[in-house]
This record gives C-alpha cells, sequence and structure tokens, in this order.
C-alpha cells in the first residue's frame, strides 16, 4: 500500500471510532412541577376562584421562587398576585371604559362628559383594587416556591364599574347600557377558565 492509502485507512478508522463512542444523549429537559404538588389552586392563574369557599368571586395567583424567609416569601407573592389582579382589572375596565365612551359619543353625551368617563375608570380601577383581600397562602417546601391568591368579590368589581354612570349629563340610553356592560363584563370573567 501506498503511504498516501495507508494515511487515508487510517483517518476513516479513526473518524468511524470517534463517530462509535458519541456522547450519550442528554436527558429531555422537564418542566419543574411549580403547582403539581400542592394545592389545585397554585396551577391556577387568574380568572373565577377555583376554590368552593371562594365561589363567585374572581382570583388571580401570584408566585415567587426562593425566598428564604416566610414572611418575605409570603408578603413578595401576595404581591405579586396583587399585580396580577391589578393587571387583569385595569385591562377589563379599559375595555370597558372604550365601549361606554363610544356609547355615550354615539348617543351625543358632550365632549367633558367622555373625558369624566376616562377619568372616573382609573378611580374604578382604584377603588376596584382597594377591596381586594389575600384568602390563601402555600409554600411548597420541597421546591422553595411560595404561592398566595388574591380575591375580589365580583359584585363588587360590578358595582364600580357602575360608578361610571356618574359621568355628567349621560342619556338614561348609556347609563343602561352601562349597567349591561358591567354585568357582560363581570360575567365573561366567571365564565373564563
Amino acid at each position: 500500500m501506498t503511504k498516501l492509502a495507508l494515511l487515508s485507512v487510517a483517518v476513516t478508522v479513526t473518524l468511524v471510532a470517534g463517530c462509535s463512542h458519541a456522547p450519550p444523549p442528554a436527558p429531555p429537559k422537564v418542566a419543574a412541577p411549580e403547582c403539581q404538588t400542592g394545592p389545585d389552586w397554585t396551577c391556577f392563574t387568574s380568572g373565577p376562584c377555583p376554590t368552593p369557599e371562594l365561589k363567585g368571586m374572581l382570583c388571580a395567583v401570584g408566585t415567587v421562587e426562593n425566598v428564604s424567609s416566610m414572611s418575605l416569601g409570603r408578603e413578595t407573592a401576595a404581591l405579586k398576585a396583587r399585580n396580577e389582579m391589578a393587571s387583569v382589572v385595569k385591562t377589563k375596565v379599559d375595555g370597558f371604559r372604550r365601549a361606554v365612551q363610544d356609547s355615550a359619543s354615539k348617543a351625543g353625551a358632550g365632549e367633558e362628559s367622555i373625558q369624566k368617563i376616562q377619568a372616573l375608570s382609573q378611580a374604578t380601577v382604584d377603588e376596584t383594587l382597594s377591596g381586594v383581600s389575600i384568602p390563601k397562602a402555600y409554600y411548597n417546601e420541597k421546591l422553595k416556591v411560595h404561592f398566595a391568591m388574591a380575591a375580589l368579590d365580583a359584585k363588587t368589581f360590578a358595582d364600580a364599574l357602575r360608578g361610571l354612570k356618574q359621568a355628567g349629563a349621560l342619556s338614561d340610553e348609556v347609563k343602561k347600557d352601562i349597567d349591561a356592560r358591567a354585568e357582560s363584563v363581570v360575567s365573561e370573567w366567571q365564565s373564563t377558565k
């Protein structure tokens, strides 16, 4: 054999030997089962409360990981639950406000009333969030995750939305529309899973 042929065989044998010893495949990544080892409500994000004792209320859950202080972990999870609730409430109120402003505009309400709807909608968010409580907290010791559930009475939220009827000289038609829309927003939120 020529030197070139021997070199070619040696390279081929080296390559084949190298390929036969490939590293073992990496184990599949498994998502951390943060909530699967705790109460069912810890797997929840936001919507109608998933626990029978809070039936008729709207809930949001906040979590925080790796906080060794129990009180700080609980407090931080509660803050995150309130923030989740605030995000959902703000989104619902913003959509409600736009629909009410559109309805008021079509009904011929003055610009002052339409602007007052804007101001009242922010007050509605603030008023609603002041009614939020934290009825549940849980610490998953194995995973070192704190959970907290924020709850809001659906009737309180609907009543706060109805407060937009105070936006100046609104017609009875617009006020009825506000009542109907308030019920619709709460019913829609309660029916989401």
